[in-house]
């Protein structure tokens, strides 16, 4: 057998190898999208939306949540967590970031432990409230959820099945030049 076709079916046996291997889960964890469900408070207004949260890196992005008016709350649009305080795997604060807080209306949700798997989260309370004081030292209370909670599921992720795919094109590609080249000689 020619030594150039025996390096090449060598190398082509190598590429089909790699490449038939699983992936592996990138290290930059699994993100969860998390839409809220059932999510009431007691003046009767609701909130809905989502968020997605990675569990590995602790940080939550994409956020669109919206509340209804209710007998004491006008309702509100949060995009971003609120720089306040910090926010966990266990409850978030959303609203306006830095400056002057007064007046600003802030959402706090609890609730069980986020995972990286998705699933179901209850959510554990807190509510609306909006800042008495500048730096939010001081907050009112205008309303708390009654119930609800947070369903989570995993963002589309490429399949193994496509890296496979591209790799055996990748192969035939090599085996052809070098029968190709073969030929030639």
């Amino acid at each position: 057998m020619n030594r150039l076709t025996f390096r090449s079916l060598i190398a082509a046996l190598g590429l089909i190898v790699l490449l038939s291997l699983p992936s592996i889960a990138s290290a930059d964890g699994v993100t969860i999208k998390w839409t809220l469900s059932g999510v009431s408070f007691d003046d009767g207004g609701t909130a809905s939306g989502s968020f997605d949260y990675n569990a590995l890196h602790n940080t939550f992005s994409a956020i669109d949540i919206t509340t209804t008016a209710g007998s004491a709350f006008a309702g509100a649009t949060y995009t971003s967590l609120s720089g306040v305080f910090g926010s966990s795997s266990t409850g978030m604060l959303l609203g306006a970031s830095g400056g002057d807080l007064k007046n600003t209306p802030l959402l706090f949700l609890l609730f069980d432990t986020l995972t990286d798997s998705g699933g179901t989260s209850l959510l554990a309370g807190i509510g609306e409230v909006t800042c008495d004081l500048p730096d939010c030292s001081s907050s009112t209370e205008l309303r708390s959820i009654n119930g609800g909670e947070l369903i989570g599921t995993p963002l589309s992720i490429p399949e193994p099945s496509a890296v496979l795919l591209l790799g055996l094109g990748l192969v035939a590609l090599v085996v052809g030049a070098a029968i190709y080249k073969v030929s030639l000689a």
